[in-house]
């Protein structure tokens, strides 16, 4: 039995597969994808080659877990300023606001693109069940909003973090995008109701 470097068995299993994606993220910097084999990954992390698949079955798990390692954090920060606002225009701009700044402190250009290019079709969607995820808080936010057409109203606010998100990934300053992606919403929220 391997010997366990935490105060449980379960603290053990958490950084020890922290280091197999913190190890598969810095190959992936390096080489991409080509560079990502079980070899490599378990020279990087310090353990055995058979070691590695007792936290994932294959490298495309590995490289889904590093796909979606943000996202934990990433939905309770965007949940948290939901909930940190009074009214829901002011939630939809929090929504949006959140969404920009997460992707602006993470690796969000990266991860997106070997989501596209890397992951396999069932990897790929539970990708995008994470991102329904999203969704469906910036629904129930329209949904107390009133606007008359509640799915439109979804799907052009999440096109501006979309594109803002792309802008940063891009290169934009961060805060300029989300001020200008908060006024927007305001804005769009506004003519809604009109």
């Amino acid at each position: 039995m391997p010997r366990i470097e935490a105060g449980s068995v379960r603290e053990h299993r958490a950084q020890r597969l922290a280091q197999l994606i913190d190890a598969a993220e810095a190959i992936l910097g390096e080489g991409g994808v080509e560079a990502l084999t079980a070899g490599a990954v378990a020279k990087r992390a310090g353990i055995a080659r058979n070691s590695i698949y007792r936290y994932f079955d294959s490298i495309e798990d590995l490289l889904e877990l590093v796909v979606t390692r943000e996202f934990p954090a990433w939905i309770d920060a965007v949940e948290r300023a939901i909930a940190a606002e009074a009214t829901p225009e002011e939630q939809a701009a929090a929504y949006v606001r959140a969404n920009i700044e997460q992707a602006a402190r993470g690796t969000h250009g990266r991860r997106a693109s070997l989501s596209r290019a890397s992951l396999s079709p069932s990897a790929r969607e539970r990708v995008k069940h994470l991102h329904t995820s999203l969704h469906e808080a910036l629904a129930g936010v329209v949904g107390e909003l009133g606007v008359p057409q509640p799915e439109l109203t979804v799907a052009v606010l999440q096109a501006v973090v979309d594109a803002c998100i792309r802008r940063i990934d891009q290169g934009d300053e961060p805060a300029t995008v989300a001020d200008f992606a908060a006024a927007a919403t305001h804005r769009l929220l506004t003519d809604a109701h009109a």
